[in-house]
């Protein structure tokens, strides 16, 4: 059986043996690392900004100049542990908002492949799971990891055929129909949110997947995406049509004559719909399918 030698990174030290490296031990190609993730997971492009930053055992060794080998740096496509950058080969959710980090690399011409996962705790910390068992970190940049953000953040849109994200001068459509994979990983990036997922079997156009997020419900039927509900203030379209709008904002951007249904003062634009409360506020907007008890 063909073995790979892999020295446990002082990284996994226990947090009061900041400069001490642990024994190295032997795995082989059959020993699991971890849990194995679900049979299916929902891969990503970038590691979320929520664990972009910097790292360290506690406060001390965040302000110590030049950092220990507890000093952990997360940047979108690699970790940086100590003073050696690990390249990230794959990005994959795991529970509970947690992701699972792939890296692959070479120290001292031995392959080196492993599989972290990371989680935030309370209070922020970062919580660390790898062979070497559970690690937790704290934020030394809460600052510069809010900076860094913002500057990956995506501005979330409603659209009458489906959503639009902003990201800086850049904008992009997502129509109805898109793939649920992209428009999942979409709204995870601008709401730095994970989903509740359901599903609903007894719709008129057929059974509906559902993600749903604290401010919007994106629903998939088949793999694509055919819908989305508002939830809450926070998201509105390119004209400022959202929850809370006043009827006045409404008609000044969309045709939108309203009739009494049985949802009550409903208003219809091209594929937008929704309907005012008893002071002319939105009270309710969707798009799409979205099964909606009539």
């Amino acid at each position: 059986m063909r073995r790979w030698t892999i020295g446990i990174l002082a990284l996994l030290a226990g947090c009061g043996q900041a400069d001490e490296p642990d024994a190295s031990v032997n795995l082989t190609q059959d020993d699991s690392i971890l849990p194995m993730p679900s049979p299916t997971p929902e891969t990503l492009v970038t590691i979320p900004t929520r664990f972009v930053g910097i790292w360290d055992s506690d406060g001390a060794a965040c302000a110590a100049d030049p950092a220990g080998t507890n000093r952990l740096v997360v940047a979108a496509n690699a970790i940086t542990m100590g003073d050696r950058e690990l390249p990230v080969r794959g990005i994959t959710l795991a529970d509970a908002g947690a992701v699972d980090i792939d890296i692959v690399g070479d120290r001292g011409g031995i392959t080196e492949q492993r599989r972290y996962r990371l989680a935030l705790g309370k209070g922020g910390t970062l919580d660390m799971m790898a062979d070497g068992g559970p690690v937790r970190r704290v934020r030394c940049d809460a600052p510069a990891g809010a900076e860094a953000a913002a500057r990956n953040a995506i501005a979330l849109n409603l659209a009458p055929d489906g959503l639009q994200t902003v990201a800086g001068a850049s904008s992009r459509a997502l129509p109805f129909g898109s793939p649920s994979e992209i428009v999942l990983r979409v709204v995870e990036a601008a709401t730095q949110s994970l989903p509740e997922r359901s599903r609903n079997e007894t719709c008129g156009e057929g059974p509906l997947d559902i993600a749903t997020y604290p401010k919007i419900a994106v629903y998939f039927q088949e793999g694509r995406f055919v819908g989305w509900s508002a939830r809450g203030r926070g998201l509105t379209t390119m004209s400022g049509v959202g929850i809370g709008a006043k009827r006045a904002t409404v008609d000044s951007s969309i045709d939108a004559p309203v009739e009494e249904t049985s949802l009550g003062r409903e208003f219809t634009s091209g594929g937008l719909s929704g309907t005012y409360d008893d002071r002319d506020n939105v009270n309710a907007l969707w798009a799409g399918s979205t099964c909606t008890a009539r």
